[in-house]
């Protein structure tokens, strides 16, 4: 028996509940948080009220409403059951598909890139979780950089494949192979930490992922009478490539989220 978790709670509210965690988590360690919203590109003058010229990261959140499973069956690819505790949850990644493709993108340009997916099925859980602040903690967080190494790489990988996960294991089959997982709190620090040892500002970062060389049968690049559009009406050149870069991954359902460090005076006191 498979319950659908895409009945009871939407994409869009899993990601809202979990965008605002990432934001609080990473403003407790120093750091400001901006993230892309699709309604930007409809103002008269684009822009974000970001800073540019600091130490900077883009942080990608790419959400996977997975399916509760009662029982493991196996695929006519998959050659064992991975050990796993009830409850388990799955979902499915395509490493041809646009959506991998642009993902590998951004993390081969230096963008800090995570699947995100929920260790629950029910929309109460979600509501427990979102006012308890616990959503990212009740939530795998891996990266699709780290899954591509266990199936053995760009050369070797090919097609569809279940990543099956518990509360405490997770894997990527057919043959089942554990997968690293990272924790909220991780996360927060490894981006605090490469900001406080980097010269690179996200002005910088956002120009490498605008200008990145696009496979030629990857995903491909927004129509160029669109992106003229957005660079026509941006604040700044930089304003009209962040909102391009944001757009590229909103497309494929992630969303891009602007990470610098906080100013001394705006810093939150974590002592």
């Amino acid at each position: 028996m498979v319950i659908n978790l895409s009945e009871r709670l939407s994409e869009f509210s899993y990601g809202y509940g979990v965008t605002r965690e990432i934001e609080l988590l990473l403003r407790s360690v120093g750091c400001e948080a901006t993230p892309f919203l699709p309604s930007l590109i409809h103002e008269e003058e684009l822009g974000f009220d970001v800073g540019f010229s600091k130490p900077g990261r883009v942080v990608l959140a790419q959400f996977k409403l997975g399916q509760e499973l009662m029982r493991f069956r196996l695929a006519a690819h998959e050659t064992a059951v991975p050990d796993l505790d009830h409850p388990f949850w799955q979902f499915r990644i395509d490493v041809a598909g646009h959506q991998f493709l642009r993902l590998i993108e951004f993390e081969n340009n230096g963008a800090e890139v995570f699947y995100i997916a929920p260790r629950f099925a029910t929309w109460q859980d979600y509501d427990t979780a979102f006012h308890k602040g616990d959503v990212l903690e009740r939530s795998l967080l891996t990266k699709p950089s780290e899954i591509l190494h266990e199936l053995g790489g760009v050369a070797v990988a090919t097609g569809v494949h279940r990543i099956a996960y518990d509360s405490s294991r997770r894997y990527v089959c057919s043959e089942p192979r554990t997968i690293p997982e990272y924790r909220p709190q991780q996360v927060a620090i490894r981006v605090r930490e490469q900001l406080g040892g980097q010269s690179e500002t996200l002005g910088d970062q956002i120009k490498r992922l605008y200008a990145r060389e696009r496979p030629r049968r990857g995903p491909r690049s927004l129509r160029p009478d669109r992106a003229e559009a957005i660079l026509a009406r941006a604040k700044t050149p930089l304003d009209g490539m962040a909102a391009i870069v944001a757009l590229e991954a909103w497309t494929h359902g992630a969303q891009a989220i602007f990470v610098t460090l906080a100013d001394p005076e705006n810093a939150e006191d974590v002592s």
